[in-house]
């Protein structure tokens, strides 16, 4: 249900822009969890730093991802000084599917015709992998300590997950969340 009030927040926020005579920047709408949501021009606009006209140029050739991971910090000791690991235990991406809205409003000076957002429906695929922690007896991460690790110690946890924009070989983060992973 609150996804859908975000939705339909958006949906108001577009309609909002769309009988504007100038340009605003829509809040990215965005559940982690459904992976579905909204992404107003003004924000990829911003994002890239990018025109009107740059943005509808390249609109069909923008990608959106949902990255996620756990990242686990260490005290790992290779003789008997310990120093701190960061151990990338989970990630991953999700490619997602959008779809491209365009402003085709009549009245609205200048307007007409140009990409007012992208709602985004869900993933499309995506690929995920784990690693192995650090443990005793493995190769030493840091090669003036020693050559094996003796100790490993989980000291914290943190889970996080982003919704990304690609264009090209430039990706921009438009929104990031980060928390404690108490397990």
């Amino acid at each position: 249900m609150n996804a859908l009030l975000r939705l339909a927040t958006a949906g108001a926020a577009l309609a909002a822009v769309v009988g504007a005579a100038a340009p605003a920047s829509a809040a990215v709408t965005y559940d982690p969890r459904t992976m579905k949501g909204y992404v107003g021009r003004g924000d990829v606009l911003k994002a890239f730093g990018w025109t009107d006209a740059t943005l509808a140029a390249k609109a069909s050739g923008l990608v959106f991802d949902h990255d996620f991971w756990t990242n686990d910090t260490y005290t790992v000791a290779c003789g008997k000084k310990a120093f701190p690991v960061v151990h990338y235990r989970e990630f991953g991406r999700y490619e997602l599917r959008d779809a491209t809205v365009q402003n085709n409003a009549r009245g609205a000076a200048g307007y007409a015709g140009k990409v007012a957002g992208f709602w985004l429906t869900g993933p499309r695929f995506g690929i995920s992998g784990t690693t192995v922690p650090p443990a005793a007896g493995q190769p030493c991460p840091s090669t003036t300590q020693g050559t094996t690790i003796t100790s490993a110690k989980l000291v914290s946890s943190v889970k996080g997950w982003a919704l990304a924009i690609t264009s090209g070989d430039d990706n921009r983060r438009l929104l990031t969340k980060q928390t404690p992973n108490p397990g």
